[in-house]
């Protein structure tokens, strides 16, 4: 399922990266068929305009090129390696090394994505997952014939002592060519979960004096040491996503291209020092551009 990993890799990224979610996980019905009868080595080389996650970002943009290699044996197992490459004039770095080992499968109409990825972030970087380590992730897609449902749930392990759950769905349609090398697929997503990353990002990023800082203007003093999401262990509506993925496939060869539409909910309320702020959380609109080519 390449470019199911490779929405989810965009998406945990955002990147995000999801996403992920989660994403939010897709390919060409093509693609799906031609990968069951035999083992491959993928290559991708994919840019995000900005690393979103459930809704989430940095007040600095975080803009990545996101190369991946990938071997898929034809029993359904896979492993990918990745780093995230951060394009700011000014933060030019590898920001993020990513490992994943997985398993997908198909049973007519049904697809199921399990894997565990392990996340090396730059002690630099300043996106919303930064203080992620690991996460296990399982993706199932149904196929309707009009419309596809898909259903995610992560377990995120993060550097602070509290993990993250999330649970998210999707609902898309496909438009394929009559020679099945062109796909879009307009789709929505409603997204929920907990915001202990999102703590510890603040903690260590954003307010703290750990990795790469925010330059936003917050109403908050970025002096301050005490600080908390009120209720981040809480599972909340996180985001509502719109987006349309598309593909066109010609040969061993795949661009991909996803502008999306982030709508967050629930903004968290900081304790900053026994006060209480509520953040303030805008729409998003973002895009990916993927090549890919399969060996």
């Amino acid at each position: 399922m390449r470019n199911a990993r490779l929405k989810l890799g965009f998406l945990l990224l955002c990147i995000f990266l999801g996403n992920s979610i989660n994403a939010q996980n897709k390919k060409s019905n093509s693609q799906i068929e031609n990968e069951k009868d035999s083992s491959y080595v993928s290559v991708d080389v994919n840019f995000i305009s900005d690393a979103v996650f459930m809704g989430r970002k940095d007040s600095i943009s975080a803009p990545y090129v996101y190369p991946s290699m990938t071997y898929h044996h034809k029993s359904g197992f896979y492993t990918t390696g990745s780093f995230s490459y951060l394009t700011k004039s000014n933060e030019s770095r590898i920001d993020l090394f990513i490992i994943t080992a997985g398993f997908d499968f198909s049973i007519k109409k049904l697809f199921g994505d399990i894997s565990v990825t392990k996340y090396m972030f730059n002690d630099d970087s300043y996106t919303v997952i930064s203080e992620v380590e690991a996460d296990v992730t399982a993706s199932f897609k149904y196929d309707f014939d009009i419309i596809n449902l898909a259903v995610t749930a992560n377990t995120y392990f993060n550097s602070g002592s509290n993990s993250d759950f999330f649970l998210s769905s999707e609902i898309s349609h496909d438009f394929i060519s009559k020679n099945e090398k062109f796909q879009i697929s307009p789709t929505a997503g409603i997204y929920f979960g907990s915001q202990n990353f999102y703590e510890d990002y603040y903690i260590n990023n954003r307010l703290g004096n750990g990795r790469g800082q925010g330059e936003g203007s917050d109403d908050v003093n970025q002096s301050t040491t005490n600080i908390a999401i009120q209720e981040s262990e809480k599972f909340n509506m996180m985001a509502i996503e719109f987006s349309i993925p598309m593909w066109y496939v010609h040969k061993s060869f795949t661009v991909s291209f996803l502008p999306a539409y982030v709508i967050p909910q629930n903004p968290a309320t900081l304790i900053i020092d026994e006060t209480l702020f509520e953040e303030n959380i805008d729409k998003t609109f973002y895009w990916m551009l993927g090549f890919g080519y399969r060996f």
